[in-house]
């Protein structure tokens, strides 16, 4: 069966080296290879999908990825997609209620028992509460959740209350985001401009943000942020920029 995978934000960031996280990826591979739950948390753009990608690809487990669901149905429809198969064997699933849909899926998961990721949680309510509930304790399965902060978690608090399941992102340390935005310079063919101004107005914007560093070198590879050899910076924090920032 094929599952949709974790994509990169942007193309061009599987190629961008992944700085500071390396006692993160190994404390999530080895939850993942043990099968255990875990709750990933930090600000946008720090890296939460990347960490996930560079876990499961040391960890080498299947799994099934599952985007920012605001709703149970939206959940469960998406569950049973990638459940499914080509066979269809759950049935006609767009028009399936939620009541159908949930002991379907979890049969499938007791039987083919995986990883279930579900990024970008934000206050879920208490239906989907006691669905993860009940997948959170079939054996062999394990639910990995990403979320901006704990509190922003909804009624999942109750189910991922235990800190000793939490990886909570912390921002790269000033050596660690110059190196990053060395890469990033290089990537986006900024050598040719005049970094001097432009690196120390980014890093101290960006606050040790991953995300933010890649875009604004991002966004200063586009003509109408380039002016001879400066780079006009934007005069405000990128995360304000929600249509740039992934």
């Amino acid at each position: 069966m094929k599952e949709r995978a974790l994509e990169y934000p942007q193309p061009g960031d599987r190629f961008v080296p992944l700085f500071g996280r390396r006692d993160e990826v190994r404390t999530l591979a080895a939850a993942l290879r043990a099968r255990t739950s875990c709750l990933v948390v930090g600000p946008k753009g720090i890296g939460k999908t990347r960490l996930l990608q560079e876990s499961f690809a040391v960890a080498g487990q299947p799994y099934l990825y599952i985007e920012e669901s605001k709703v149970l149905h939206q959940l469960l429809v998406a569950l049973a997609e990638r459940l499914s198969g080509p066979a269809g064997r759950l049935g006609n699933i767009r028009n399936a209620t939620s009541a159908a849909l949930k002991p379907s899926v979890l049969d499938v998961l007791r039987r083919q028992p995986r990883c279930l990721v579900i990024d970008n949680v934000a206050d879920a309510d208490p239906r989907m509460y006691r669905f993860l509930q009940q997948v959170y304790y079939i054996p062999a399965v394990c639910l990995i959740v990403t979320a901006a902060s704990r509190d922003g978690l909804g009624h999942l608090r109750k189910l991922l209350w235990d800190p000793r399941q939490e990886i909570a992102l912390q921002p790269l340390t000033r050596p660690e985001s110059l190196s990053l935005f060395d890469v990033a310079s290089r990537m986006y063919q900024l050598q040719s401009f005049d970094l001097a101004a432009f690196r120390g107005k980014v890093l101290t914007a960006a606050q040790g943000n991953p995300g933010q560093i890649l875009t604004m070198c991002r966004m200063a590879s586009r003509p109408e942020y380039q002016d001879g050899r400066h780079i006009k910076f934007l005069p405000l924090r990128i995360d304000a920029l929600t249509a740039f920032v992934q």
